[in-house]
């Protein structure tokens, strides 16, 4: 994989950021590391759901955010387990609110689940369409499945996992499908889903058993570290029964820089959508969901599907925060049959 480019700080100083108070200890990372002006703005999606300690989690980010905003300064938008679509209105109405001068926000995606990511992607966007919009990820320190669950599940199993890892999102609840992301559905073309896969074959599965794809296409995660090259074998291994089972294709992509991912799939999209109507699941690493909304963005017959869990447990989110990257996305009316940067900046803050 190409060098990503480093350099010494956030080079652009933000009017704001939207952000969620999550679980992972990367998503403060991005609070505590960018750069703010003196009036900036900060919007807080709290999660409204029955997870242990989530009400001491959100107050340790109030907390965290009062250290960097003026009083009145902060924003609080409820993600609700029991009605997630209202997050996309309620978030719309705050940024609707904000200071004109507030025109370059940033959005850092390392504690969002997928579908909060598009729905948040998508309320930036319409709301402030005219200007940049730049998006934070923190990579963690620690993953999981670990490396040794890795080994020991090779050990047993060899070729194709059956057993699923262990992981942060409990089994399968349902398949979220958001009218924002409907898409199109025509009455005779068959359907092809592209899954964006990662570790959770149940939700793979899920989402499968539901679409029932004449054509499923498989794009597989290559990690920024060389060293993590064995989650993407591990990835392959345990969406291995869905290559034998049905006419698949399979594609290997960034992890990180979601160009690849959108060139991946417009390579698709141009050759099957005159015959196939596409259904598209992220189920990958953050970036790669930014990809799936960018690629709505630009083809919104595309229809966006988030297999659920029905919650998390905390105890098995990944640990530590490494490096956190940026990339800016020019305004909307700009990009949506333009072009974006090509490669994501890594920054640190003094």
């Amino acid at each position: 994989m190409e060098e990503i480019p480093s350099v010494s700080d956030l080079t652009m100083t933000l009017d704001g950021i939207v952000l969620a108070a999550g679980f992972e200890d990367r998503a403060y990372a991005a609070l505590e590391r960018s750069r703010f002006r003196p009036d900036a703005r900060c919007v807080l999606i709290r999660f409204v759901n029955a997870v242990p300690g989530n009400g001491q989690v959100f107050r340790r980010y109030r907390d965290a955010a009062r250290e960097r905003f003026a009083e009145g300064a902060i924003d609080v938008v409820d993600l609700r387990h029991d009605d997630p679509a209202a997050m996309e209105r309620d978030l719309g109405q705050v940024l609707g609110q904000l200071p004109r001068a507030t025109r370059h926000l940033g959005l850092d995606v390392s504690g969002l689940p997928a579908y909060a990511t598009c729905m948040a992607l998508k309320a930036l966007r319409t709301k402030r369409s005219e200007n940049p919009l730049t998006v934070l990820y923190t990579a963690a320190l620690e993953y999981n499945p670990a490396r040794a669950e890795y080994d020991e599940l090779i050990a047993a199993a060899g070729d194709e996992i059956e057993l699923i890892p262990h992981s942060m999102a409990l089994e399968m609840d349902q398949n979220l499908q958001l009218d924002s992301f409907s898409g199109y559905r025509s009455q005779n073309a068959k359907t092809c889903l592209a899954i964006l896969a990662g570790y959770e074959a149940h939700r793979a599965n899920g989402v499968v058993e539901e679409t029932n794809p004449s054509l499923l296409l498989l794009f597989y995660g290559r990690p920024g570290d060389a060293s993590l090259n064995w989650r993407l074998d591990l990835s392959r291994r345990l969406h291995r029964k869905f290559e034998k089972a049905r006419r698949t294709a399979t594609e290997t992509v960034s992890t990180l820089r979601f160009e690849e991912t959108m060139a991946a799939l417009e390579h698709y999209y141009n050759y099957l959508i005159d015959d196939y109507d596409l259904a598209l699941a992220p189920l990958g690493s953050k970036m790669q969901t930014v990809a799936a909304y960018l690629f709505w963005e630009r083809y919104s017959e595309t229809q966006l599907m988030f297999p659920t869990p029905i919650g998390y447990d905390p105890g098995r989110s990944p640990k530590g925060a490494g490096s956190t990257y940026a990339t800016t996305l020019e305004p909307r009316s700009l990009l949506f049959r333009g072009s974006w940067r090509d490669s994501m900046a890594e920054f640190r803050s003094d």
